[in-house]
């Protein structure tokens, strides 16, 4: 396990801490081992789940407790989303052999999401383009494409607009589209971005965010949105 550094992301950030595991590891030992729950839902998933499970609960209680919170397990809550103990909040993600997670006293922050992603397949780019930048947030990302290629910078939107679900979720109370966040610019290690409908009395239409992107290598990147 292993710190990331997210001082370069908008809104002032501890560190996340990032776990990368074997897919193997997640049968009932593992979790003994590392004095985490396994929830049954969990237990009767693939390997692969439940490996994912295991490495996310694993840098979600480091992150807490680097916040100062005393946990040993992060139980899983409503919609399947991570309960955090009382006076913290944070956000955990997953991408191919790894895991990250971010945490920290919830005064003043209404919510946080981390996102990490691999760099799109060329279907996935597809399907990023119908469905999750409309033309103008396309030509908005001409420039960063420009200097870190198509395939992430398209990655880096889908990702950010995931980070910003993630802070969000709670606050609107149900799903709602790519659609409902319009990037509008962006430079080397942020994205801006315009609240397109109404999500909710604190995120209204026309509410401009601000969310941060890093590379963690040629293939994969981090995003951030707090509030």
């Amino acid at each position: 396990m292993r710190r990331l550094s997210l001082a370069g992301h908008p809104g002032g950030w501890p560190d996340a801490f990032l776990l990368e595991f074997d897919l193997p590891e997640g049968g009932v030992e593992d979790f003994a081992r590392h004095g985490i729950a396994c929830p049954p839902s969990v237990e009767r998933s693939v390997a692969k789940r439940r490996a994912e499970y295991l490495a996310g609960r694993r840098v979600a209680v480091a992150a807490l407790r680097e916040a100062g919170a005393d946990v040993h397990d992060v139980a899983i809550g409503v919609n399947r989303a991570p309960s955090w103990p009382s006076g913290f909040t944070g956000s955990i993600t997953h991408a191919s052999g790894m895991a990250a997670a971010v945490a920290m006293p919830d005064r003043g922050v209404r919510g946080v999401g981390i996102d990490i992603e691999n760099v799109a397949s060329e279907s996935a780019l597809t399907a990023i383009v119908q469905s999750v930048v409309d033309e103008d947030e396309h030509r908005v990302l001409d420039d960063l494409a420009r200097r870190i290629g198509g395939p992430m910078a398209l990655t880096v939107a889908f990702s950010a607009k995931e980070s910003f679900y993630k802070a969000t979720a709670a606050t609107v109370g149900r799903i709602f589209e790519f659609t409902a966040l319009k990037i509008v610019g962006g430079d080397e290690d942020r994205l801006y971005a315009r609240v397109a409908e109404p999500l909710a009395s604190s995120l209204p239409t026309g509410m401009e965010v601000a969310m941060g992107y890093a590379a963690l290598n040629e293939a994969t990147v981090v995003t951030s949105f707090r509030w």
